[in-house]
């Protein structure tokens, strides 16, 4: 994970305002190296400033690398940069042992930011080896002649205040950076409890919304049903009345049909009067046809059957009502009506039934 908080477009600007820094700061320190090696004539002072220039030409390429958007590689190339000029300083002239020992703490502060925690517990331990070859390095490695403070007291506090300048940048930035990081993260988390505020309000009137529409379907269901049973019986009083059945004696039943038969009404027929005939343990069934218009061959069928059902429950049926259009018809598809009494109206059949029915119960 690679922290970049405050990138722009081209690289990063807090590490590219440190780089301008260090740049300004090693070009001032190899110009102090070069007067100073000139002035008292010490070699030391030149291999600082040569590794001064190799310093500066690394954080030139580091600036460029940032330019690019290749910042973790430029921060590795500084790391080590600073890593080698510490070790150089401590070896070439350990009167500076408090600038070098400078460099590990500036490694930690430069990488803190743009690294992962992997990579930053390895800088850490680097960091730490670091300091301790510097301290040992000026301590035992004397490889030049000794140079008295008084030489290098102003150069060393010169190049102590701009490193420790850094140092303090490098910090500055971070907290700048931490503090913005916090700051956004408070504005998302504000957002984040606006969103769940909205979402919640928004779930509460789906859930209303919802219930409502539950409990009006509940009630559409209700009265459909209500509705529904309302119009079964209706139905069932309707289907009563279309085929009714008229009991004129203990004995006799009349049923007059009105309308068109089709099938579904032939078998409500045929069901009417079946339970009729065991309801009122009826001898006889007159079935008056005068209103129906038509009688075709399924209807002729159907009465057929009636009559051979109630013929079985004990009751003799007799048909009412047969137009000479009808009969004409009727014979023309050959259906056989032998045995079955028609009579041309009701009162014909009522005065051949009523006689009939004295002389039985008598």
């Amino acid at each position: 994970m690679t922290g970049r908080p405050g990138a722009f477009s081209r690289g990063s600007q807090p590490l590219r305002q440190f780089l301008i820094w260090a740049v300004i700061a090693t070009s001032i320190a190899i110009v102090v190296f070069l007067v100073a090696g000139t002035f008292f004539a010490l070699t030391q002072l030149y291999i600082l400033a040569a590794g001064g220039g190799m310093f500066l030409a690394v954080q030139l390429g580091s600036l460029g690398l940032n330019r690019q958007d290749n910042i973790q590689t430029a921060i590795y190339l500084m790391c080590v940069a600073i890593a080698a000029y510490a070790l150089l300083i401590a070896i070439v002239m350990p009167e500076m042992l408090v600038v070098s020992i400078l460099g590990p703490l500036m490694m930690i502060a430069l990488a803190q930011p743009y690294l992962g925690r992997g990579m930053l517990r390895v800088m850490n331990i680097a960091a730490f080896v670091l300091a301790v070859l510097i301290v040992s390095f000026g301590i035992y490695l004397h490889l030049f002649t000794a140079i008295a403070i008084e030489l290098i007291g102003p150069p060393t506090i010169l190049i102590t205040s701009m490193v420790v300048a850094i140092i303090l940048l490098l910090l500055w930035q971070n907290y700048i950076r931490l503090e913005t990081a916090l700051q956004q993260s408070e504005q998302a988390n504000a957002e984040l409890q606006q969103i769940k505020q909205g979402l919640e309000q928004q779930v509460a009137q789906r859930t209303s919304d919802l219930r409502q529409t539950v409990n009006k379907l509940e009630a559409q269901f209700y009265e459909q049903s209500r509705m529904r049973a309302a119009l079964e019986q209706q139905r069932e009083v309707i289907r009563n009345l279309s085929v009714p059945i008229l009991p004129v004696t203990d004995h006799i039943l009349v049923m007059p049909l009105i309308g068109e038969l089709d099938r579904q009404r032939l078998e409500d027929i045929n069901q009417r009067a079946l339970d009729a005939i065991d309801q009122w343990r009826a001898r006889m069934l007159l079935i008056d046809i005068t209103g129906v218009p038509v009688v075709d061959e399924a209807v002729a069928k159907g009465m057929i059957a009636i009559v051979q059902a109630a013929r079985l429950l004990g009751a003799q049926v007799c048909l009412i009502g047969i137009r000479p259009e009808v009969a004409q018809a009727l014979v023309a598809v050959n259906i056989d009506l032998q045995g079955i009494q028609t009579f041309a109206t009701l009162q014909d059949a009522l005065a051949r039934a009523l006689p009939a029915a004295k002389a039985r119960v008598a």
